[in-house]
């Protein structure tokens, strides 16, 4: 009971825990990180601001409140940009040379189930359409400019599946745009500033990464609840239903083949009396052929006394046959005198009433 308690795969809350937020840049020349943050709040659906709405298109109207959150992040990365000036200035040769760039926008969610999946990345590569010129980014890093615009960085609106997976909702129109301005200083520094004043307002002025995600309850912790957690409940009927169907199904097929084999004590018996059959057939001992099939019935059922009495029946016959014919009788004679014993002996073995069987036999 404790175990089926422990297993009880009523979902429950799953919320985020963590979330960080990384941009890097990608040429043939390699790829840098420009923007890396890890200080972001996680604000529960409740104690958004009222004057604010987080879901004007009602992409999470089917969903339960409770599972949703808003992720505000600082606009000044956490992590100096300490990449030194050789390094730069090759980077940005590589932007004269490389005809393709790349800007991955990441976030990086952290909740306390499935085992296992715990951390949710979440990466997208910007359309060409929304990548700033080539030159602007050289610009930003040789100095004679501080900013670059990206548009449709990433998606706002997203859910993380109990399985550890990240959707965007299809029928979404809006995404993030920012601009990525490097502070220069003692120290050198990126920051991220949303260009949607409606999303500064939701977040109570942080001009960083924000995103409305919803994510999905699941299974308590135990061991049905971990497993449908970290398996989702497909891979939990595929290896429960069918593998170990299929494998009852493998051992209970073609039983009517192994009975021979394995609910008989020996076949050996069973394989003489089929090879005096076909011996009776080419002989044309039509008679003994019957007795002998119906012998061959009656052994493969433990039958009754009754083919006992057809096998000392069929002595009879044969030996009166042989006798008119003029033949010796002695090879059939013996022959079933022979089968006629050993059947007895068997249904000795098998029989309810043992004491008439062995008044035959002697």
């Amino acid at each position: 009971m404790a175990t089926l308690d422990s297993g009880n795969p009523t979902n429950t809350a799953n919320p985020i825990k963590d979330a960080s937020v990384q941009i890097d840049i990608k040429t043939v020349g390699g790829r840098l990180t420009f923007y890396q943050t890890t200080l972001c709040e996680k604000l529960p659906w409740d104690s958004i601001n009222s004057d604010f709405d987080p879901d004007p298109h009602g992409y999470f109207d089917t969903y339960n409140k409770n599972d949703i959150q808003l992720i505000c992040c600082q606009a000044d990365a956490s992590a100096l940009w300490l990449v030194p000036n050789v390094v730069q200035m090759r980077f940005i040769q590589s932007l004269d040379w490389d005809m393709e760039m790349d800007i991955i926008f990441t976030w990086v969610l952290t909740r306390d189930r499935p085992k296992g999946k715990e951390v949710v990345k979440y990466e997208k590569t910007v359309s060409p359409l929304g990548l700033p010129k080539q030159s602007d980014v050289q610009k930003v890093l040789n100095g004679s400019a501080n900013s670059f615009r990206i548009y449709n960085l990433y998606a706002k609106y997203f859910r993380v599946t109990g399985s550890g997976e990240v959707r965007s909702f299809e029928q979404e129109v809006d995404a993030v745009s920012a601009d990525l301005v490097l502070n220069r200083a003692d120290f050198n520094w990126w920051s991220f500033h949303n260009i949607n004043t409606s999303d500064i307002h939701g977040c109570g002025g942080l001009t960083g990464p924000m995103a409305i995600v919803m994510s999905e309850e699941t299974p308590p912790q135990g061991i049905l609840g971990d497993t449908i957690s970290k398996f989702s409940i497909w891979g939990l009927y595929i290896t429960f239903v069918l593998a170990v169907g299929r494998f009852i199904r493998l051992q209970c097929s073609d039983l009517r083949m192994r009975i021979p084999y394995e609910n008989l004590p020996s076949c050996d018996r069973l394989i003489a009396i089929c090879e005096d059959i076909y011996a009776a057939r080419a002989e044309g001992e039509l008679g003994v052929e019957e007795v002998l099939y119906w012998t061959l019935v009656y052994r493969s059922i433990i039958g009754s006394t009754v083919m006992v009495d057809e096998i000392f029946t069929l002595n009879c016959y044969m030996a009166s046959r042989h006798a008119e014919s003029g033949r010796s009788t002695n090879h059939w004679n013996y022959f079933l005198a022979e089968i006629y014993h050993e059947e007895a002996q068997f249904l000795l073995c098998h029989s309810n009433n043992p004491l008439n069987i062995r008044s035959l036999i002697n």
